[in-house]
């Protein structure tokens, strides 16, 4: 394969996934790119928690001209992978068809990729691949970690994850693939919530971030919660109630245009606000921004071509 003049061309707009330790400590889960969502969840949390708008789309617009000289659309359409990048999405989650054409950059799709880039880098739990014909590590895993997650290298939604916490629950998963990752297990609660925090980051700078808060083992697509800064880990409010939207999110419109997967319309229109805010800590809060920063900029070097494969090209 040979380089292309856009591979050059690589700013990275993020959406970087934290789960918060029961020690207060911000762990990274996950790293999401292309357009990720998470300005628009900021928006609308910030519109029910302050009843008011943010500026979070004028300071993606101001970070995009001041940094790369144009406007946000025409940045995220330069990205070099971006048009492998939407049916690879819509593949992922079982939707169309594998693509045709490859670029690199779709290695960093792959969770054990992000691994191998973010664990030198920031706090993430302990990830092992999950192979049958090695079984002895997995169970050396399990038995050292006392509990732990599967999920897939390749996907979202939380499709076939799973806590573990015991031989038999290991020893019985019906896996044949290496597409899986064993992983440590963060208890990331707040409440009776699963708790997970969207930050996202662009141009070398932090933009903003918000919570996710959910009954189920993961919180994605969970109900959005604003985030300040306080004295303790938790809701201001515990017995809040929720807004509901339903509205064509910001980044669909960029991403999307008029044309967009009908599967996905619960995803790019409708969303769940908590009445309330999640108390972070400053040190905790500070931490995730400081985090965001030093990942978006190790991405914004990235020579895609220098990265790990994927479990999709072997």
């Amino acid at each position: 394969m040979i380089k292309e003049e856009g591979d050059f061309f690589k700013p990275m707009y993020l959406g970087i996934d934290f789960l918060i330790h029961s020690n207060l400590s911000p762990y990274v889960i996950e790293i999401n790119v292309g357009l990720p969502g998470g300005a628009q969840e900021y928006e609308l949390a910030h519109q029910v928690y302050h009843g008011k708008t943010s500026n979070i789309f004028s300071k993606i617009e101001e970070i995009s001209q001041r940094v790369y000289g144009q406007p946000f659309r025409d940045y995220l359409h330069r990205l070099p992978f971006i048009e492998i990048l939407k049916p690879f999405k819509i593949w992922l989650d079982g939707e169309g068809p594998f693509p045709r054409k490859f670029h690199p950059g779709l290695r960093l799709e792959d969770k054990w990729v992000q691994y191998q880039l973010v664990s030198p880098i920031a706090p993430m739990p302990e990830t092992i691949i999950f192979n049958r014909q090695y079984f002895s590590e997995a169970e050396a895993f399990l038995r050292r970690m006392g509990k732990i997650v599967l999920k897939r290298r390749l996907g979202r939604g939380g499709r076939n994850f799973r806590t573990l916490s015991d031989l038999d629950s290991l020893i019985q998963l019906n896996i044949e693939n290496r597409f899986y990752l064993l992983q440590e297990y963060i208890e990331s609660k707040v409440e009776n919530y699963v708790c997970s925090i969207r930050a996202v980051a662009f141009g070398g700078e932090f933009l903003c971030m918000y919570a996710n808060l959910s009954h189920r083992q993961y919180s994605n697509h969970g109900i959005i919660t604003f985030l300040s800064k306080g004295e303790h880990f938790g809701l201001e409010n515990p017995k809040f109630q929720t807004t509901l939207f339903d509205q064509k999110s910001w980044e669909a419109e960029i991403w999307f245009g008029e044309e967009y997967p009908p599967y996905l319309h619960h995803n790019l229109f409708e969303d769940e606000v908590a009445q309330t805010t999640l108390l972070l800590p400053e040190r905790v809060y500070e931490e995730i921004k400081r985090l965001s920063v030093i990942i978006e900029r190790a991405y914004d070097g990235l020579d895609f071509w220098s990265l790990p494969k994927a479990c999709f090209e072997i």
